[in-house]
């Protein structure tokens, strides 16, 4: 009897084992990138672009100052429009279309691109996006996208990137808009374009990286350090369709932690994958539910925090949270349906 339980117990290890290998395995399969080379015609293609809008996560500071979360060029229909507030049932952080014509993400693949380093840089994002797309959680934009079906936000080809970073006007290596625009035209024509591709470019650590008109991801600068990550949209004159994006620069932890993205306590990953990660999902959803950042769905009156589905519940952590039996400590998406942050459908 006793040999019987050693053997099972030595069975039940072995497939253990077998099963973590497997595990580890497709972990890395979903990491492992296609390299690309940004060439002269990519460097062009971001010169000769319209349609260019983004919006912010906006840094503490940036919205103790009231700093718009939105490019200049965006103006919302419910910052001029007088809501019906006395309707029955209506709540002032419900989120409606900014348009009747407005479109949401209903299914996409989504590519990161990492720029000068394994995609450990940053965690596990592609598990993370693999984990998310498999949860309970991402049906949240069910009510937005007037979709139920799983695997809609499937993980792609993705895609690194080895490119010389000058230093900006600080001294730090900074990427500009053009050169972020380059890198993602340079995928975009491998990949797709269009409503059914969202492309998630991994900014590397020490790297800042500054919008045109001047707000920067810069955390070694507190007078320019305005947001954490945004969302953008953009149509190159070669390609067909627009092209939908999100930039994510470092999110974990830093020598200065007050001028930090990070998550400031313990988390179930730790400050890098999960700080990562509850980034990724708010700047994921703003892209399925505002992916032209003027039509899709913003709060009716905005509260100077930005206004979109991640935007109104950005500080609202759950620690943890499980994705596809994964847990992570990820923040809630605005719910239209409890009229609350959500971490649920």
């Amino acid at each position: 009897m006793k040999y019987a339980q050693s053997s099972k117990f030595s069975v039940f290890m072995t497939l253990a084992a077998a099963f973590l290998m497997v595990g580890n395995t497709l972990a890395q399969e979903l990491e492992r990138a296609v390299p690309i080379d940004i060439t002269g015609e990519d460097r062009i293609a971001a010169a000769l672009t319209s349609g260019i809008r983004y919006h912010l996560l906006l840094t503490p500071q940036a919205k103790a100052k009231g700093i718009s979360a939105d490019s200049p060029n965006v103006k919302l229909k419910s910052q001029t429009t007088v809501h019906p507030a006395a309707t029955v049932g209506f709540y002032p952080d419900d989120v409606a279309k900014q348009s009747s014509t407005g479109k949401t993400v209903v299914n996409a693949a989504q590519h990161p691109i990492y720029i000068n380093c394994a995609a450990s840089c940053w965690g596990t994002p592609a598990t993370f996006l693999t984990n998310l797309d498999a949860s309970t959680m991402i049906h949240i934009a069910d009510q937005y996208t007037g979709s139920t079906a799983n695997g809609r936000y499937t993980v792609s080809t993705q895609f690194s990137v080895t490119v010389t970073i000058y230093p900006g006007t600080s001294g730090v290596p900074t990427l500009g808009e053009n050169d972020i625009l380059g890198i993602v035209h340079a995928a975009a024509k491998i990949a797709g374009t269009g409503y059914s591709h969202i492309y998630h470019v991994f900014i590397p650590k020490g790297v800042d990286t500054c919008m045109d008109e001047g707000p920067c991801y810069s955390p070694d600068n507190a007078n320019s350090f305005v947001f954490c990550a945004y969302h953008f949209t953009v149509k190159f004159a070669d390609l067909a369709s627009p092209v939908y994006y999100t930039v994510e620069p470092y999110q974990g932890p830093l020598t200065a932690p007050l001028l930090s993205c990070a998550i400031p306590f313990s988390t179930p990953n730790g400050a890098l994958i999960d700080s990562t990660a509850t980034t990724l999902l708010h700047e994921t959803f703003e892209t399925i539910t505002d992916p032209d950042i003027i039509t899709g769905y913003r709060a009716a009156y905005p509260t100077g925090n930005g206004g979109e589905v991640g935007d109104l519940c950005d500080g609202v952590l759950f620690n943890p949270q499980a994705l596809n039996g994964k847990n992570y400590a990820v923040q809630g998406i605005y719910s239209n349906t409890y009229h609350a942050c959500v971490d649920g459908p």
